[in-house]
């Protein structure tokens, strides 16, 4: 048979070292894999179940991991609450509400003595130390919202309240009386009725800040409000000189009605009161006027008296002062002249009554938010240019060249341009402004108006305002007087970034500044300089900034010059993601950055409260939002101690925690409300107990903890961080220092001649060692040879 083969074609075997190694792991471990696979829809569910199985095994593992770590945490001391506060306010109108377990908020005062807690009916001072109610207010429906205290003279405190319906109150509380000195937005429930969105005064009292929104336009502005503070602590000491003469009078009237109960009817002679004035006795006075109590002022009338028994101001415009706001003496006094004798026939003039009248507030300035730009609505450059400042000043930049009609056209082609990327976006909802951040300064050469009259030193002068989402820092003055109460702002500081967060120092000297790309400004207002910029973190922006006592800083005056230098000191810097930073604002240095604690890893142990100690700045209160409540060391970061709420109580509202500290920092109070049983439910929508719902006010005794013990023991003085030295000073400094180096100046001499000596002696003794060398040196001479010298040809 032939074999036809093709020309041309060579078959050559496969070499061995082309063939391909068998693979060892070619073939199945698993026995069940050599089954065939499963059909559908059985292989999804079997797919579902495996990933459903390994999903929970990441969780198990997970919640294993974080078992070991808190197992293995070092943790700090705990302690347990020592009293625990549910005291119902006597002879209440509402009862079943008004108790320290309701408390919706709270607030110490200045020197630690007392604790102002709001409820849902009203206002309670407790004492801090003895736990006891001193006094109360009370007002159907005004749920205290929040609370701040400031004061105003000796044993003489400002309170500042808004409840939940956006109402503000400011109260005086002074020798155990409380008095409502006025209501700033009495308005009707209406469409356009103001409501009060943040309520707060100077240091001193003299100025008060007031954040008012429309609530039916929901626009929002600042309102700037002089207060007559020395014509309120006038009249409330004559109040309560009054108060107390009457209280005197009717214990004198009551020791006298005893004696007279002890005798017999028939032998007793009238009393001189009834003899000479021919009214009833002191018994029937007591009995016919509402008596006045130490102790609780609106619990101890027995004749029927309105909702709110503390002396009230009747409701009237915020911007106008009334007419008759300071009450006279001569309008308080009785018949007999004498301010502390109740007058029964004429109830208005007495101081008593209820009935006199505070100074109101007087409107100095009206701040609104910053508007967009809408460009200039001209025809012609010349009429645009008549339209636009000058430019000789830092503005807000507001004023611009650009017509209306050229920012549309920017518009449209950004949108042409970016076409492709609008399905992107997502649409912006309708902006809402937020409340604005306010600080009342003192005087600099920044703004130096004020620093010429005497009477203004160490009181506002100034108040800086800074808008969310904003880049400027705007300040006015508060001693321009001008009939407009809106007007522009007389410095501007704009910076690199939107501003999150400002803090002044407790004199106002120094200001800091944090913003969103992580940045933190100082500046030094009272030389008018910049102390510098440093950059905290890139990916968070800063959230908190706090000065802390210049004592916790190591000073160094050293020995030149002989006159005081500002001294230096921390700022605690917060970010969002809860990390803690201090800043050096040394005044001869560059800024430092010192880091305190790093940032969490857990959403649960972020911050939300961080609030040092007033009398022991090397501590500071801390509340995350697990609802831990710890007492940190300020620059070490570590935790000192922790307290703990019974098992059967929560922290109220970790987010906004109801907790102060008192007695200057030895005690703190704290709202728990009860935990929540199994298959119960939360009225509030976030999950958390309600402000207002009932439980239980805990006190720790922080003098009792032994791991405070060195805190308390530690004395640090007061460093004053405004240090201001004339030249007279300087100079006067410069002179003592220099006499005082007199006494020491004939040692010196005598010192220094004696060294002179010695020195000319060597200078001496090294010529002549030059001398004799240079006799010893042999002297080469050197023949001159002379140089060839030729004739040049003439020319």
């Amino acid at each position: 048979m032939p074999v036809y083969i093709r020309k041309n074609v060579s078959y050559t075997p496969p070499s061995l070292d082309k063939i391909q190694h068998e693979a060892e792991d070619d073939y199945n471990l698993d026995p069940e894999l050599q089954k065939d696979s499963l059909p559908q829809p059985y292989r999804m569910i079997d797919k579902t179940l495996i990933g459903l199985f390994d999903d929970t095994w990441e969780v198990i593992a997970k919640r294993e991991e974080e078992r070991v770590a808190e197992a293995n945490k070092v943790r700090p001391p705990a302690y347990k609450p020592s009293v625990q506060l549910n005291t119902a306010v006597p002879n209440s109108q509402h009862p079943e509400k008004q108790k320290l377990s309701y408390a919706t908020c709270i607030c110490n005062s200045g020197d630690g003595q007392f604790i102002f807690v709001g409820l849902p009916c009203g206002l309670v001072v407790v004492d801090s130390q003895t736990h006891g109610i001193v006094c109360n207010w009370e007002e159907d429906g005004a749920e205290m919202a929040s609370l701040k205290s400031y004061t105003l003279g000796p044993d003489t405190h400002m309170i500042t309240s808004i409840d939940d319906m956006g109402v503000a109150r400011l109260f005086a509380f002074t020798y155990n009386k409380l008095f409502l000195i006025k209501v700033l937005n009495p308005s009707p429930e209406s469409e356009n009725k103001l409501l009060v969105n943040k309520l707060e005064a100077s240091t001193c009292g003299d100025y008060m800040g007031v954040v008012m929104e429309n609530a039916g336009t929901h626009d929002m502005w600042l309102e700037v409000h002089k207060l007559p503070r020395d014509t309120w602590v006038s009249d409330l000491d004559t109040i309560v000189t009054a108060i107390k003469k009457k209280e005197e009078k009717e214990k004198r009237d009551e020791a006298m009605s005893e004696e007279t109960e002890s005798v017999a009817p028939s032998d007793v002679a009238p009393s001189k009161a009834e003899t000479e004035d021919g009214g009833p006795s002191a018994v029937s006075v007591t009995n016919s006027v509402p008596p006045i109590d130490t102790g609780d002022q609106s619990q101890a009338r027995k004749s029927p008296v309105p909702k709110s028994s503390i002396p009230k101001a009747p409701p009237g415009p915020l911007s106008r002062p009334e007419s008759g706001a300071s009450m006279h003496n001569s309008e308080r006094s009785g018949a007999s002249g004498d301010p502390s004798v109740l007058n029964l026939e004429s109830r208005e003039s007495d101081p008593l009554s209820g009935e006199y009248k505070f100074g109101a507030p007087q409107l100095i300035m009206k701040v609104k938010p910053p508007q967009p730009i809408t460009g200039v609505g001209v025809s012609s450059l010349q009429a645009a240019c008549g339209k636009v400042e000058a430019g000789e000043v830092v503005a807000t930049g507001n004023n611009v060249l650009f017509t209306a009609t050229h920012l549309e056209q920017r518009r449209s082609v950004f949108e042409h341009l970016h076409d492709n990327l609008a399905k992107y976006s997502t649409e912006e909802e309708t902006q809402i402004h937020q409340c604005p951040h306010f600080h009342f300064l003192c005087a600099g050469k920044m703004t130096p108006q004020g620093l010429e009259q005497a009477n203004l030193e160490g009181r506002p002068t100034v108040v800086a305002v800074w808008w969310p989402g904003t880049s400027n820092l705007l300040q006015y003055s508060l001693i321009k007087t001008a009939k407009d109460v809106e007007f522009k702002a007389d410095l501007v500081w704009p910076v690199t970034s939107k501003i999150t967060c400002s803090q002044v120092s407790m004199d106002t000297s120094l200001i800091a500044i944090g913003m969103e790309n992580g940045n933190v400004l100082i500046w030094d207002r009272y030389m008018g300089i910049s102390r510098g910029v440093v950059n905290v973190r890139d990916d968070s922006p800063v959230v908190q900034l706090l000065f802390l006592d210049p004592a916790l800083y190591p000073q160094n005056p050293g020995d030149w010059p002989p006159y005081p230098q500002p001294p230096s000191t921390y700022v605690l810097a917060r970010c969002a993601n809860s990390a803690l930073y201090t800043i050096t604002t040394s005044p001869h240095q560059t800024l430092q950055l010192n880091t305190v604690s790093l940032s969490v890893e857990k959403d649960d142990d972020g911050i939300t409260l961080l609030q040092p100690f007033d009398k022991h700045p090397d501590l500071m209160l801390v509340v995350t939002r697990d609802g831990s409540v710890q007492v940190r060391d300020c620059l070490q970061g570590n935790v000192v101690c922790q307290v703990n709420l019974p098992g059967s109580h929560e922290l109220t509202a970790p987010w906004e925690p109801i907790i102060t500290l008192g007695g200057q920092g030895q005690s703190l109070f704290v709202k728990g409300s009860e935990r929540l049983k199994a298959g119960e439910e939360s009225e509030d929508p976030l999950g958390g107990a309600t402000e207002s719902e009932e439980g239980l006010v805990f006190v720790y005794q922080l003098r009792s903890f032994p791991s405070l013990d060195k805190y308390w023991q530690t004395s640090r003085p007061h460093q004053p961080l405004t240090v201001h030295v004339t030249i007279d000073q300087r100079a006067q400094a410069i002179l003592s220092d220099r006499l005082s180096q007199q006494l020491m100046r004939k040692a010196r001499m005598q010192e220094r001649w004696a060294q002179m000596k010695d020195e000319i002696a060597n200078i001496h003794q090294l010529k002549e060692v030059a001398r004799m060398n240079a006799e010893k040196t042999q002297i080469v001479k050197f023949e001159r040879i002379p140089y060839p010298h030729y004739q040049l040809p003439l020319p």
